[in-house]
């Protein structure tokens, strides 16, 4: 127990500072030295992922609460006692007050997924009398008999939990995102392949789509989705997208950059040349239009050369295996589920584009010299 060692675990002043901004804004300033507030929805998903972090460590070092360590008299030479300042304790408190808040005393957790951490962690501590009183007021004073049988009772529910996370159906939630990401690659390869079948030569687009800095904070998983629908209504109104064939996005979120968005775009190859281009145009439609001067966009075209060993941007013929093999990998990173936009929303994450229909009897135009090779054939 004394190896055990929880990096994360913040001090009391950073602790009070934490939970204090947890019903209200932080007081920040901008480059002007302007003070600004944070929104306190901004708090509620950092909160929530770095309890993840902490119950995650906790989870894998296993400790427990030592009675001897703990216990001690309130003052010198007092009959009352109290539970000493413990870094496991700490976690324990506010991991408790957190959660709690969240997902039992408020309806700030219906816009948010607990993990399955965090999920059995309420199932041990929910009804924690001391965590509760220690969290939302103040540590409580007691009798030594009574702090024996609270640190017995936290060590209980430490056991609990820690047997809950070996059980199978622990192991089977925790691979639901994997389940997921499986399901999406498929579905992406499958869309890809469908193009391919239908279409010689596509031209890829890739573009990440964001917020500023200063604005992600202020960007809730609402106003991100009606921004993304918005961009998505154009494909079927702007010149921009005539030669659309196809698309795929897949939700993230960063502390630093907010909620954001990956996509691809699959255009006609022989409508379509100037990739980096359309990738720039797609950029500032976001950028400029849709999110009102709020967005950010990053061109992954540019570049795409140097930046990437398996470079599958531009344009791709249909018998073109090195640059197929460039799509495969990348298909494989954008349908990975981003474990923290999976806990911070309920709606999708990702999305692909409906697969084009096969084209029924001969094939129209010149009939194709090389035998098309599957996306994940061999690869």
């Amino acid at each position: 127990m004394d190896q055990y060692t929880y990096h994360d675990t913040p001090s009391d002043e950073e602790m009070l500072d934490w939970l204090g901004g947890l019903h209200g804004g932080e007081i920040m300033t901008n480059a002007a030295g302007q003070p600004i507030t944070m929104p306190s929805d901004h708090h509620w998903r950092n909160d929530l992922i770095r309890v993840d972090q902490q119950l995650k460590a906790m989870g894998n070092a296993r400790p427990f609460l030592d009675h001897q360590r703990l216990i001690q008299p309130e003052a010198f030479g007092a009959e009352t006692v109290v539970l000493a300042p413990d870094p496991l304790l700490g976690t324990l408190t506010t991991v408790f007050t957190v959660l709690v808040t969240m997902f039992h005393e408020t309806d700030i957790g219906q816009h948010y997924r607990p993990s399955p951490y965090a999920r059995r962690f309420l199932w041990a501590f929910g009804q924690c009398g001391y965590l509760h009183e220690a969290g939302f007021r103040q540590p409580p004073t007691m009798s030594r008999q009574a702090a024996e049988q609270v640190v017995t009772d936290l060590n209980q529910r430490l056991e609990a939990w820690y047997q809950s996370m070996i059980q199978p159906n622990f192991a089977y939630e925790c691979s639901r995102n994997r389940r997921n990401s499986r399901e999406n690659y498929k579905r992406l390869c499958e869309l890809m392949e469908a193009l391919f079948l239908c279409h010689s030569r596509l031209m890829v687009v890739r573009v990440d789509l964001g917020y500023s800095e200063c604005d992600s904070p202020y960007i809730d998983y609402e106003t991100a989705r009606y921004h993304r629908e918005q961009l998505c209504q154009a494909f079927n109104t702007h010149s921009l997208f005539n030669h659309l064939l196809g698309y795929a996005w897949k939700l993230e979120w960063q502390p630093k950059k907010g909620f954001h968005y990956h996509f691809i775009f699959f255009f006609d190859g022989h409508q379509c040349q100037e990739d980096i281009t359309q990738a720039r145009l797609i950029g500032e439609m976001w950028e400029q239009t849709i999110a009102g001067g709020q967005g950010r966009y990053w061109n992954c075209n540019l570049n795409a050369g140097k930046t990437y060993h398996y470079n599958s941007m531009g344009c791709i013929d249909y018998h073109d295996a090195e640059k197929q093999r460039g799509l495969f990998k990348l298909a494989k990173y954008l349908t990975k589920i981003d474990e923290y936009a999976a806990m911070l929303v309920n709606g999708r994450t990702f999305q692909t584009s409906r697969k084009p229909r096969s084209q029924d009897g001969p094939r129209r135009g010149r009939p194709r010299l090389y035998q098309s090779t599957p996306l994940n054939s061999g690869l």
